[in-house]
């Protein structure tokens, strides 16, 4: 049947409709990825690694799993704590008030809580911290609202303790016949509830009402 339209038009408005029907495809595609990548979230993740930044990989495969749930981390070595503690000092100040949260594994947990200290100087809150088996811990500060610790008494972990004016929420778990020091950063199940503690960390959005302290000395704890 005839069209009306010379061939050459014919061809040029069906290679239009070609490319109108690939952009749109395009844009499906595009559009279905992103509404199954995660989300951002709020927050920043600081994970320490312990002695020689070699022994302590397990907190490189936390910041990967983080990451992937749409949370900002990244995994560096302990002896950064006090440079690291003026560089969020700094972004504090200019506005940038995300929560903080920190975590480590042996000398770098050790370190958290001395970067929490430096922080509580300021005045900057820490929204929680996760340890794996601290060495020799110091108190933990008042700015801090909640710390979860992981550790093995019968090796070189230590329970953390609450400084005089703390008045968040503190766990020791004690993870003995379960994993030993050089493995409990790697631990899959802790994994989970450190990601799990993050993921309610950076999804508060009420205000902080204070309440007492509350200290548990617990063997093992799902985190809620």
């Amino acid at each position: 049947m005839p069209t009306g339209f010379p061939p050459a038009l014919l061809a040029l408005r069906a290679g239009i409709v070609g490319l109108v029907l690939f952009a749109l495809g395009g844009f499906l595609t595009t559009s279905a990825l992103a509404r199954t990548a995660a989300p951002h979230r709020p927050g920043h993740v600081y994970l320490m690694r312990g002695l020689f930044n070699v022994f302590s990989l397990g907190m490189d495969d936390l910041a990967a799993k983080l990451q992937k749930v749409g949370v900002k981390a990244e995994a560096v070595s302990y002896t950064s704590w006090s440079s690291l503690a003026d560089s969020i000092t700094a972004d504090f100040r200019a506005g940038k008030r995300e929560p903080i949260i920190l975590m480590g594994h042996s000398y770098g947990a050790d370190t958290t809580i001395s970067l929490a200290r430096k922080l509580n100087q300021n005045r900057i809150p820490v929204a929680l911290i996760v340890n794996f088996d601290p060495t020799e811990p110091d108190q933990v500060p008042p700015n801090v609202r909640r710390i979860i610790n992981f550790y093995v008494p019968t090796d070189w972990g230590r329970p953390v303790e609450p400084g005089k004016k703390f008045r968040g929420r503190l766990s020791n778990l004690d993870e003995s016949g379960k994993h030993d020091h050089f493995e409990i950063d790697k631990a899959d199940e802790l994994h989970r509830k450190a990601i799990a503690a993050v993921l309610q960390a950076v999804g508060r959005g009420a205000p902080r009402v204070k309440r007492p302290a509350q200290h548990e000395q617990i063997s093992e704890a799902p985190v809620q």
